[in-house]
């Protein structure tokens, strides 16, 4: 047995290998014994003098900020998993739960500053779960004080936090706690489930145009797109189309939309950002002159497929979080998706290994237009009514989730995962202006200023390679 492995088995054996799951289950154990979960009356409404200073609807503790303790756990537990799987991440785990301590904590400096004013009456009530919930937050964070194992140098700490989905998740963390201890209404549940529902379908957009991206090429028209497939599957099912048929029919029409891109890029050579601007053009007035500037209203309760909530999980998170694991694997682990890969880092490499340029290209094309498809049946069934035109600068944010989340705009680098990381995280940034009282059409400036810094430096780290 070769010392990696000797050294991997040893990590694994490790007590503090088993930490972070003792700390996630421990959590969890605690927050189910919370007294707002457990007793309902220590509710608000127990303490006269603290809502005649706060609407109890507007400020409802044991919804704004509750949510953090589970999520918390959920990652804590996550992490030991996968350390437990490959004892070489033991340092990148002890960060992951590092960060799961700090949502608890930012859930107590909110609680503590929200309730200063009670005399402590509603701290006095809290139960022995309560503070033990914060000694483990506590933990958490100390633990990665704690002396480990060295790894080899592709493991270091630095490393495996250099790429772009630890950056936006660290990026997400730092928006959670600042914006929360300046306004806990920022962490109600409600708020975070329109952070994710409203940009489930965004992410699932960004995960064809990542593969698109990817490529080399790039596509412009996915906004149109979504606003085209979303008014058909809506005035099918308004005349009386089956529910199935009216979700189905949006990704054929999508890929066949991709398959034109294709065939206009892969064999007559015109550039991918000529023919999607010119596609862009013709899906947008086709929209304008069928719709007629008319909402589409009246569909049956059953074709609302993004307000489904099975097990309390809104529908439209299963999609994103669900597609969004299953193309990554396909992209890592498949030929195809290997391919696409090779494609956009070096196409003449990749044509000489014996990969068609023109049958990828189609593929890839066709492909983004399924995914467009499954997004605009989510954009469409999310709300009540179905909008004649896209939401503004829609394919601004597709493309700008793929190019943030860390896909290279050169091609042939990044994952979907950061892709959907970087939709939640343009969305919570969108969410978090308003609760802070700045506009939210700055969120253009932002994103303008995210796509410039991403590009600089992945240009950098490319620079650096070759150097």
């Amino acid at each position: 047995m070769s010392h990696n492995t000797n050294h991997s088995v040893n990590a694994v054996r490790s007590p503090l290998a088993w930490l972070p799951i003792l700390l996630g289950a421990a959590l969890l154990v605690s927050y189910v014994f919370l007294p707002f979960v457990t007793q309902p009356e220590l509710g608000l409404s127990t303490f006269p003098a603290v809502n005649a200073s706060r609407d109890a609807n507007e400020f409802d503790l044991e919804t704004n900020g509750a949510q953090l303790i589970l999520f918390a756990a959920g990652i804590t537990l996550l992490a030991g998993v996968w350390g437990l799987t490959n004892g070489k991440f033991n340092r990148a785990v002890a960060a992951v739960t590092a960060l799961g301590g700090v949502l608890v904590l930012e859930y107590f400096a909110v609680f503590f500053l929200s309730y200063r004013s009670d005399e402590g009456t509603y701290l006095n009530a809290m139960g022995l779960s309560f503070w033990l919930m914060l000694a483990l937050g506590v933990v958490m964070v100390v633990q990665l004080a704690l002396p480990r194992a060295a790894t080899s140098p592709e493991y270091c700490l630095n490393r495996l936090f250099a790429n772009q989905e630890s950056v936006i998740v660290v990026a997400l963390v730092v928006l959670f706690v600042s914006i929360g201890l300046n306004n806990p209404r920022f962490l109600a549940d409600r708020n975070l489930l329109d952070i994710l529902q409203g940009n489930a379908y965004i992410a699932v957009a960004a995960i064809g145009m990542s593969m698109v991206i990817i490529t080399g090429n790039i596509d412009i028209s996915v906004g149109s797109l979504i606003g085209l497939l979303a008014v058909i599957s809506g005035r099918l099912v308004v005349n009386d189309v089956p529910v199935v048929v009216a979700w189905l029919v949006p990704l054929v029409v999508g890929g066949g939309v991709g398959a034109v891109i294709g065939l206009l890029v892969a064999y007559l050579r015109i550039p991918s950002i000529v023919v999607t601007l010119g596609m862009l053009s013709i899906l947008k007035g086709i929209l304008i002159i069928w719709t007629s500037g008319k909402r589409i209203t009246g569909m049956p309760e059953a074709f609302y497929l993004a307000q489904a909530r099975p097990l309390g999980i809104p529908m439209s998170v299963i999609f994103m979080v669900v597609l969004t694991l299953l193309a990554a694997l396909w992209l890592r682990y498949s030929g195809l998706g290997r391919a696409f890969y090779a494609l956009g880092g070096n196409a003449e490499a990749a044509r000489l290994s014996g990969f068609s340029q023109t049958r990828l290209v189609m593929q890839v094309f066709i492909l983004n237009g399924v995914f467009a498809g499954i997004a605009a049946v989510l954009y469409a069934t999310q709300l009540n009514v179905i909008q004649p035109t896209p939401p503004p600068g829609l394919e601004l944010f597709v493309i700008t989730a793929a190019v943030v989340g860390g896909v290279s705009i050169l091609g042939g680098k990044g994952t979907v995962i950061g892709a959907m990381l970087a939709a939640i995280l343009l969305n919570t940034i969108r969410s978090g202006m308003i609760f802070v009282n700045v506009s939210p059409f700055w969120i253009q400036a932002v994103q303008g200023v995210l796509i410039l810094v991403t590009v600089l430096l992945d240009l950098l780290r490319r620079r650096r390679q070759l150097l």
